[in-house]
Order: structure tokens, then sequence, then C-alpha cells
């Protein structure tokens, strides 16, 4: 991948700090994880390698609570690995998605709750994080459990282990990790939502635009990243 592709005019628009500031969500550890003081890994993290070694460009990594913190800032970066959700097309250009995560409940073991569907009952409290897309599906998607929202994905976690709330909602892996530092904290088997992940920019930056897209499309396939 040539380096040319990313004319002045997109550079300008992308890098207006001369280096690509990534902002990523570090609660997302499937995306990205900071295993040690400023270094991260991740499925995000090996994307962003990929494009700065493509187009010869420093990237810095910016790490965020949340998905909706990210979008709470949109003039702290210049692109962002995102959950692709409609409602954020109306601020945001997506490339297609290059991966997905899986959403779920957790609930202490002492619940009767089983599955993610009986979740949504009369006097059940589900802790969720402002602007995820998880939180987006289950505000159209539950009829009768009241949803209880936070701002950051450890506070919702917080939320279910001092009995705030009945169920928490978040990524799996994320709570999986919780579940195993909480023996009494129980995953549902089922998903709430199948999550694609993908590059995004605000939109009004054409050529930016249609740089990102054209090198998306010559890469290769996600699973040789």
């Amino acid at each position: 991948m040539s380096a040319a592709l990313l004319t002045d005019a997109a550079r300008r628009e992308l890098l207006p700090t001369g280096a690509l500031r990534l902002a990523v969500n570090i609660a997302n550890a499937e995306m990205a994880a900071e295993t040690s003081p400023g270094r991260f890994e991740g499925k995000a993290i090996d994307l962003s390698r990929r494009l700065a070694a493509d187009w010869s460009i420093p990237v810095v990594i910016l790490p965020f609570a949340s998905g909706g913190a990210i979008l709470g800032d949109l003039e702290a970066w210049d692109a962002a690995v995102l959950a692709v959700e409609p409602s954020r097309r109306d601020r945001l250009h997506f490339l297609p998605p290059f991966a997905r995560v899986d959403a779920t409940l957790a609930t202490l073991g002492r619940s009767d709750i089983s599955t993610c569907l009986d979740a949504d009952a009369p006097g059940v409290r589900i802790a969720v994080v402002r602007g995820a897309a998880y939180t987006v599906h289950l505000e159209a998607s539950t009829a009768q459990a009241e949803l209880v929202p936070f701002d950051s994905p450890r506070d919702a976690r917080a939320a279910l282990l001092d009995g705030t709330c009945d169920v928490v909602a978040g990524i799996r892996s994320t709570l999986a990790g919780l579940a195993r530092e909480n023996a009494a904290v129980r995953l549902m088997e089922d998903d709430v939502l199948c999550i694609p992940q993908a590059l995004a920019i605000a939109l009004g930056k054409p050529n930016a635009q249609a740089a990102l897209d054209t090198w998306f499309a010559a890469r290769a396939e996600p699973a040789a990243l």
C-alpha cells in the first residue's frame, strides 16, 4: 500500500496535528487493552499499526473509558474504533466492520435470571453505560425492566456487585473477566447483541473519508491482520 494514497487534502483533514489521534474504548478489551502504562494491545491496535505502516504516519492512541465518552469528545480525536450503531451515522462515517464483539448480561449467582430475555421483567434493574451500542439496543427492546444508566462500565459493574442493580450489561469478554474475579458473578449464555466494530471519522472530511475507504478496500482480509 503506497503512502501516496494519502493526498495532501486528506492529510490536512485526517492529521491536523501531524499524527493520527486514534480514540479507543479500553472497556472493550478485545479491541484495546492497556497492557502496561502507555502500551496497548488488541484488534483496534493491530488495525492502527497496519494503517501507520501503509501510510508511514505516526499514530497516537487515546484511551477512553467507554464508547459514549468517545462520542462526547469528538474534537479530541481524528479517528476512532467504535461499535457501528445506526444512531451514530448523523455524526460519523464508518468504514466496513473489521471485527465483531458480543454483548451480554451478567447477574449474581443467587438470581433466578438465567437468560437475557429473563432479565426483561418487572422490578429488574439493569445497569447500562450511557451511549453504548448495547444500551441503545436495550432501550429499544426492553419492555418491563428498568435500565439504570452509568457513565462508565466500571460504575455499571460496581452497581451489580453492591446490589444497586440486579443485572449489568456489557461486552462478554469484559464481563467474563469480572466473573473470574468474583465467583458470585454469572454470565448469561445468550447475547444481547453482536456488535460490529469499525474505524470511524467525523462527517465533513470528504478527502479523508475517500482515502480511508480506498485503503480499507485494498487491505488484506481481517483474519490476516
